[in-house]
């Protein structure tokens, strides 16, 4: 399969030479879709219930970090992707009975919560603003609401996915680590936008 040989040649990178990599890999670019399974595949091998050496686990822990950051930088998946799975790997580094040593700060509880708070594309008021309006449109049987599941498909036939649908995905992934966020400003900031999340 392509995306384990890949994965295969991207741990052999050296730290900070991804993007070239990915370039020469990929000159036309890569798909969002590829993206998603590398970071699905680093996240099954970073496990608890794999049985890895702790080496490559922190390893495949780093990597899953690099790709993310690379992939909303080149624009390879939507910041809101990104921020999901920073959450979701971050959450994943949560579940062992001793914490994994030389993880970076953006996979911590506190790391990864300002980051993918910096992501969400719409102040408080304008996602409650555009919530209503999609509310709206529902119960008028407008014919925006019925876009094909995950957005709205474009001309070119690629599916536009909303600011407010990307509010909401990493929303969804928030409670994940929100109970072991330490800074009190970042705590404060995520329960603001949880205190919404029912009005959305």
């Amino acid at each position: 399969m392509r995306v384990d040989s890949d994965l295969r040649e991207m741990r052999s990178v050296l730290k900070g030479q991804l993007a070239d990599w990915v370039s020469s890999r990929f000159p036309d670019g890569t798909s969002p879709q590829w993206w998603l399974s590398i970071f699905e595949s680093l996240e099954v091998s970073a496990s608890p219930f794999r049985e890895v050496t702790p080496d490559r686990r922190t390893e495949d822990l780093n990597l899953a970090v690099e790709a993310i950051l690379l992939a909303v930088k080149l624009g390879g998946v939507r910041a809101a992707i990104g921020a999901y799975w920073m959450l979701r790997i971050a959450a994943l580094a949560l579940r062992f009975d001793h914490p994994v040593s030389g993880i970076p700060q953006i996979l911590t509880p506190d790391g990864s919560a300002e980051w993918a708070l910096h992501q969400i594309p719409l102040t408080r008021e304008r996602a409650i603003a555009e919530s209503e309006t999609r509310r709206d449109e529902y119960l008028n049987g407008g014919e925006g609401f019925y876009a094909p599941v995950g957005g709205e498909v474009t001309l070119t036939g690629e599916v536009a996915f909303s600011e407010l649908q990307d509010v909401e995905l990493i929303l969804s992934a928030l409670p994940w680590v929100c109970s072991h966020v330490k800074d009190k400003g970042i705590e404060r900031e995520i329960r603001s936008w949880l205190e919404i999340q029912g009005d959305l």
